[in-house]
């Protein structure tokens, strides 16, 4: 009996190990100790389990462990509410379909063993038994998470709000079934069978097909969760793709009609030069400053513009001032693209793009902003690109700008270069702050 417990406490540790490396891997950050979040979730089980033994029902006790366990989350890790609320369905859906497959799957074997040893006759499952099926079912689980581990990167990889609640709704359906399942058999509410006859007690029997039963429905429960996952994944995924092909689409064809507006200029220098000499040789001097005027305007030039380093966030930048132009917002920019930037063009245009379409929308959606403004810069520091941004805004928090797919591209992309994202909201004005390393090696950490 104790070599059973010890069995089983070892299983349960390296359970709750498994999951405090799930949660690592996929939440932003832990705010606990790794044995402090070990202890927490042991107490929660533990006062789950002395619930039940004080008469608690089943049901009560079981929602109680639920929400003590997403409410450790919420307070562990700091991460998008939506999505701890999906990683907590997660983690609680693979414990309890993996926990009832395994504990049925290894309750028949030990009741058949048994009863071949007892030629026929009625058999139960011992305490001690019990505790290893526990830590056999506990070793199941430590290997569904490590494989999970490697397969959900995808599925918890920046997600709108909406696609999490779709996801979660579906795992709370799938573990109030499993639940329901659960209070009926520790109710003794078994399947029955109808071996040698109605009038028979096929104890043996009823627990085989009982277990059975629950082995089916959890392989039927876990494909239709991860079947529905990964369908609504592939989707989600393929419309990102879209939507940035289409993006991509757009930035070639800004940086082709720049390219026009210059080779025309170009191709008309001859007669500009001609004519400007003309004007020069008559002294005509506010002639040639209208004059110059005109070419700059053709070209796409503003004499306050600067040349940033990169052709592709030069076009971007002025296509962007344009438009706040067009609506009354100040946009002041003072962004220099060092030589030794490794960072893709288009995944700058990414950024700096992104990060302008939230800055004009956000000044343009309300008249009660009295002098919108939008300010970009950025620079070498150290061996990193820091591009900083801030715009006037009637946002309350920072969650509300992680609503949009413009946000999930700007941290998809600090994400690939391993990056760092801060945001603050304060005094109606939007604050970001980007560093991004110009070699993978580089810890963000190291510059101040």
């Amino acid at each position: 009996m104790r070599a059973g417990l010890i069995v089983f406490g070892l299983c349960y540790i390296g359970y709750m190990i498994s999951l405090y490396n799930f949660c690592d891997k996929y939440l932003n950050h832990f705010k606990l100790d790794k044995k402090i979040f070990i202890l927490l979730t042991s107490v929660i089980e533990a006062a789950a389990n002395l619930n039940g033994s004080v008469g608690t029902s089943y049901i009560l006790n079981v929602i109680f462990c639920h929400v003590l366990f997403t409410g450790l989350l919420f307070i562990a890790v700091s991460d998008s509410a939506m999505k701890k609320i999906f990683a907590a369905l997660v983690l609680i859906a693979v414990k309890t379909v993996v926990w009832d497959f395994g504990y049925s799957f290894f309750s028949c074997i030990v009741l058949i063993f048994q009863n071949q040893i007892a030629c026929g006759q009625t058999v139960s499952i011992k305490p001690w038994q019990n505790s290893i099926i526990g830590a056999a079912a506990y070793v199941l689980i430590i290997l569904v998470q490590t494989v999970l581990q490697k397969k959900l990167a995808s599925v918890f990889d920046s997600k709108i709000n909406s696609w999490y609640l779709m996801a979660s709704l579906l795992l709370v359906c799938i573990i109030a079934l499993m639940d329901i399942v659960n209070w009926g058999a520790s109710s003794g509410i078994m399947v029955a069978a109808n071996v040698r006859g109605a009038a028979y007690e096929n104890l043996y029997f009823n627990q085989i097909f009982s277990h059975i039963g629950i082995c089916l429905l959890c392989v039927l429960t876990a494909c239709i969760v991860g079947g529905f996952l990964f369908f609504m994944n592939k989707i989600y995924m393929e419309q990102r793709q879209k939507e940035r092909y289409h993006a991509q689409i757009h930035f070639y064809k800004m940086l082709n009609e720049q390219y026009l507006q210059m080779e025309r200029l170009r191709h008309d220098m001859k007669n500009h030069i001609l004519s400007l000499y003309g004007l020069w040789k008559g002294n005509e001097w506010n002639k040639i400053g209208d004059y110059l005027a005109a070419m700059a305007e053709s070209g796409g030039i503003n004499e306050n513009d600067e040349v940033t380093g990169s052709k592709a966030v030069d076009a971007l930048l002025y296509e962007k001032k344009k438009q706040a132009v067009q609506k009354n917002i100040s946009f002041t920019t003072d962004v220099n693209i060092p030589k030794e930037c490794t960072i893709d063009e288009f995944d700058l245009c990414v950024l700096f793009g992104n990060i302008l379409d939230n800055a004009i929308n956000e000044c343009s959606s309300t008249d009660k902003l009295s002098s919108p403004f939008v300010n970009i810069m950025s620079h070498k520091v150290k061996k990193c690109l820091l591009i900083a941004a801030s715009n006037s805004t009637n946002m309350k928090s920072k969650e509300e700008m992680k609503k949009g797919i413009g946000y999930l591209n700007i941290e998809e992309t600090i994400r690939k270069y391993s990056g760092t994202l801060q945001i603050k909201v304060e005094d109606y004005q939007f604050e970001v702050d980007i560093l991004l390393p110009f070699s993978s090696g580089y810890n963000t950490k190291q510059t101040s």
